[in-house]
């Protein structure tokens, strides 16, 4: 009874196994928590920065919070390299579909990390300087996070399709998150170039889907995991 749940008939009336609806729920549930690590750190390091944003008086805030910003430091960095292992902890999954999109997702997302390491560390250098040289360092970082962001939107582009030719999470899922990437990636370019204010309102609306979408994905990975039965099928 249970083989008959788990198999079908083929043409030649030979015994088919069908392939599992669901890849390996225990990867895809590192995976959602490695989006919600990454996620919740880069939140917690921004709320941690922005005393250093909007007090003038930059280098009375860093002597004053010397431990507020180490801890940024510390954020930023969970941040990074949980962004990396997102890409590592997939690509066994997305090398499967599509190799040459899924080595450029990894690619991307490593060198996110690395930016995000550096920026990081540039970072320790705020306790360390005074006057104008404080406010440099700090106006690089923000453009070293810009980047970040920046690199992750593109990665998007690479990672949605995927998901959504395979059909590995539900197309609206991946839909979204294409449509959200491009958003951000709109959102970053628009900073760069002066036509809007990073962290104001419309930087805001810009880059809210992507990040919503981000938490949808990971309750679908966490309760659902991927599947992967439209994989097996094609290549069967």
């Amino acid at each position: 009874m249970s083989d008959a749940k788990s198999s079908h008939l083929a043409a030649d009336g030979k015994l088919k196994v069908a392939p599992p609806k669901v890849g390996s729920i225990a990867v895809a549930r590192i995976v959602g928590v490695l989006f919600i690590t990454a996620t919740a750190a880069t939140m917690i390091s921004q709320i941690m920065m922005e005393p250093l944003r909007v007090d003038a008086n930059l280098t009375a805030i860093a002597d004053s919070h010397r431990e507020t910003l180490a801890a940024a430091v510390l954020f930023e960095i969970i941040s990074a390299l949980a962004s990396a292992g997102i890409a590592i902890t997939l690509y066994p999954v997305l090398r499967r579909c599509a190799e040459l999109p899924a080595t450029g997702y990894l690619g991307m997302r490593l060198v996110e990390g690395a930016v995000g390491v550096s920026a990081a560390i540039g970072l320790i250098a705020v306790l360390e300087t005074e006057g104008p040289l404080t406010e440099l360092v700090l106006a690089l970082h923000d453009w070293m996070f810009l980047l970040v962001l920046i690199v992750f939107s593109v990665g998007t582009f690479l990672l949605y399709p995927m998901l959504f030719r395979f059909r590995i999470v539900p197309k609206s899922l991946a839909v979204w998150g294409l449509i959200g990437g491009a958003m951000l990636l709109l959102s970053c370019i628009s900073v760069l170039f002066g036509w809007i204010e990073m962290g104001g309102t419309t930087d805001l609306i810009l880059s809210l889907p992507i990040w919503i979408n981000e938490m949808a994905l990971v309750l679908w990975l966490i309760f659902k995991g991927f599947d992967l039965s439209y994989l097996a099928n094609e290549r069967s």
